[in-house]
């Protein structure tokens, strides 16, 4: 599926019908009568390595027919949009030899990928040999943002990962099917990436929530990530945030820990 008239201003909003009988399933997988399950949907944006959780839906043993409906933010995706309904243990279940037990287990899974844009990410994203930059050879990457907030995003924003970091490359080249060791490494990029483009918009005096700074610019790409990150902080504008961040930089950088859920467990 592609989608190439969407924009960062666009939610994506999507339907699905889902038929499962929760019995006939537990009996498939040698579960016992009683095993919780639930429909889990998520989602992941490739290259730009933002993903979430879109839906938890339990399921109950009287209903077979479910319309799952999955809305996210414009802001968090670019590129190509891949969404996994999954069935899953919703709780834990009794131990037996070579059935699943833990909660989140998959029993069934289905992909799909939609393109946004093209093939065009949030931001572009480029492989780097830091001992050859006059970036700190050490480092796993930089995130460099021009200072035009009117510029497209696009333009102005590019991710450089260090070609010589063998842990940040290989999470970054699994993406889109990462194990537990990426998944952790992915999910601190994602954080600072996170921070830092909101350090950018909150130090910048020529940013505010109000100002219109035109379709797909650097502007209105901060503007979408302060409110789907620090909505509960602005009901003062920018106020209550530019104070954290110039008084207690500690303290805004685990406000976006929390926001993010830095190396939270995934449903």
């Amino acid at each position: 599926m592609s989608l190439p008239d969407w924009d960062y201003q666009t939610r994506l909003r999507l339907r699905r019908r889902l038929a499962i009988d929760p019995a006939v399933c537990r009996e498939a997988v040698g579960l016992g009568p009683d095993t919780a399950l639930a429909i889990s949907v998520r989602w992941n944006a490739v290259p730009s390595l933002l993903r979430g959780s879109a839906i938890w839906l339990p399921l109950r043993d009287d209903v077979h027919d479910y319309v799952i409906d999955v809305d996210i933010a414009g802001e968090r995706l670019g590129g190509v949009v891949s969404l996994e309904t999954l069935v899953v243990l919703a709780a834990p279940a009794d131990p037996r030899p070579g059935t699943a037990h833990l909660v989140g287990s998959n029993l069934w899974s289905e992909s799909t990928e939609i393109r946004l844009q093209g093939d065009a990410p949030l931001f572009p994203i480029a492989l780097v040999p830091f001992s050859e930059s006059s970036l700190p050879h050490r480092g796993a990457w930089f995130l460099e943002i021009g200072s035009d907030l009117h510029a497209t995003a696009l333009g102005a924003i590019q991710l450089l990962i260090n070609q010589e970091h063998p842990s940040i490359v290989a999470a970054v080249g699994r993406a889109g099917s990462p194990n537990d060791i990426d998944r952790a490494v992915l999910s601190m990029l994602r954080t600072d990436i996170t921070r830092t483009m909101l350090e950018r918009a909150l130090a910048d005096e020529a940013f505010g929530m109000s100002e219109d700074f035109g379709k797909d610019s650097l502007g209105t790409v901060l503007q979408g990530l302060m409110r789907f990150y620090m909505s509960s902080h602005l009901d003062d504008g920018l106020v209550e945030l530019r104070r954290i961040r110039e008084n207690d930089l500690p303290l805004f950088a685990t406000l976006v820990q929390g926001a993010t859920e830095l190396l939270a467990a995934e449903e």
